[in-house]
């Protein structure tokens, strides 16, 4: 008997529990009334008991996520960020479905210039729901979004080893990727720290070589009319209109026998020889014949990037690998050189598109001028203006700038823009 009435207990108080849980979770009326409540203590500015009443309704309405949300505004209006955006990311982690928490906590990051905590957390995100459409389109937002830097300088040379030259009324000197001088602008020319860690300056018409500290570490026994940057063990050098190569102690690896000659990348080079040219090895040893008009180069003289060259035969502009051999089919009326990783651009009917290394157009010829793709991005020309495309073709830095460069490792980029040279940093890279 006793037993049947300890039974019976347990149930009753059961179900006392079931009725009064119940009659809290499945009250509509009773969360319209918290929500109402909450609504205008807002509107009078009175956030903290407003902040209550939302969870008032929530206890009515358990997981609610609008009211969720609404919550998470009120302690932003009282000055409660923090717990803002943990209550909108534990949204947009619980429900990759709802899109609000995850728009509601960007706009708060782009509205107050915290786009490099945005990308942050987007890049985390997509880490855990890389399918999800929300996070990938305030991505391609959030790619283009940049700083600017402090700038002393009155011109901006391309990155090369996260160095670059600057240039001030002084003169030239050497600076980091973020703008930092490394080298003090006085010299007559400067060229920047390549991976010998040396930079190449000239100073009352002498030639040296100097490490980060500015001291010399080398110089040339002999007096050349032109000198280049030491890479790959290998320099350019020029006397009487002939250039030859230089190892890395600046003794000759060759006579200077060329018109002209590039840098060695990748162990190749190119020469030029009564106007015409053929790729050479690092000893300078013919790999081709001088069959070639022209071979591109970039700004600090290497024709060879992932081992791949633009020369040109006739009319046309091909890509041909160490070995001179074509790789593909496609022809360019001009081209611009591959960097490490990434596209290069061509030209094809006064329009440039990208091609990979193989030799494929993945980006097709629509730009007014284009640069090579660096480190994911590559600058672009539209009605005489630059932005900035990445490697899916979308324009993530609308063009604006009179001239911008290549992105670097960093994620800087030297752009002029109302005729002043300026270093920006994309948030992207943080």
């Amino acid at each position: 008997m006793k037993k049947k009435v300890v039974i019976l207990f347990i149930f009753l108080l059961g179900l006392a529990w079931y009725t009064t849980i119940s009659s809290i979770t499945g009250n509509p009326r009773k969360a319209e009334e918290c929500l109402a409540k909450a609504e205008e203590l807002e509107a009078k500015g009175i956030y903290v008991d407003a902040i209550t009443e939302y969870e008032n309704a929530l206890e009515y309405r358990p997981g609610d996520e609008g009211i969720t949300l609404k919550m998470a505004n009120a302690y932003l209006n009282t000055g409660n960020s923090k717990k803002y955006i943990q209550i909108c990311k534990e949204l947009a982690e619980s429900n990759q479905d709802n899109p609000d928490p995850m728009n509601s906590l960007m706009d708060y990051y782009m509205e107050n210039g915290e786009e490099v905590d945005a990308v942050k957390y987007l890049k985390d995100y997509m880490g855990m729901y890389p399918e999800n459409e929300t996070a990938q389109n305030w991505l391609v937002q959030l790619k283009g979004t940049y700083v600017e830097l402090y700038n002393r300088y009155d011109e901006i040379g391309d990155v090369y080893q996260n160095s670059m030259v600057v240039k001030t009324e002084s003169g030239y000197g050497v600076a980091d990727v973020l703008g930092a001088e490394i080298l003090e602008p006085v010299f007559q020319e400067a060229q920047p720290f390549s991976e010998e860690g040396l930079a190449l300056i000239c100073k009352d018409g002498r030639y040296s070589y100097v490490d980060e500290d500015g001291q010399t570490r080398l110089v040339p026994d002999e007096t050349y009319s032109d000198l280049h940057m030491l890479h790959s063990d290998r320099t350019i050098a020029a006397s009487n209109g002939k250039y030859g190569y230089l190892d890395e102690k600046l003794e000759a690896v060759t006579e200077l026998q060329w018109d002209q000659l590039t840098l060695i990348q990748d162990g190749m080079g190119a020469g030029q020889k009564d106007g015409k040219w053929a790729l050479v090895n690092e000893n300078g040893k013919n790999k081709t014949d001088y069959v070639y008009d022209d071979v591109i180069m970039d700004s600090y003289g290497f024709c060879f990037g992932q081992e791949r060259a633009f020369v040109k035969q006739g009319e046309t502009y091909q890509l041909v690998n160490k070995k001179g051999k074509r790789i593909g089919e496609l022809e360019f009326d001009d081209a611009k050189c591959f960097s490490d990783t990434g596209y290069a651009a061509v030209c094809k009917d006064g329009l440039w598109g990208y091609i990979d290394k193989d030799g494929e157009l993945l980006i097709d010829y629509k730009y007014e001028d284009a640069q090579s793709f660096h480190n994911g991005f590559a600058a672009v020309c539209e009605d005489g203006l630059w932005g900035y495309i990445d490697e899916t073709g979308t324009l993530v830095i609308k063009p604006q700038f009179e001239q911008a460069s290549a992105i670097s490792e960093k994620g800087t980029a030297a752009v002029l823009e109302n005729e002043e040279w300026k270093l920006i940093q994309l948030n992207w890279f943080e």
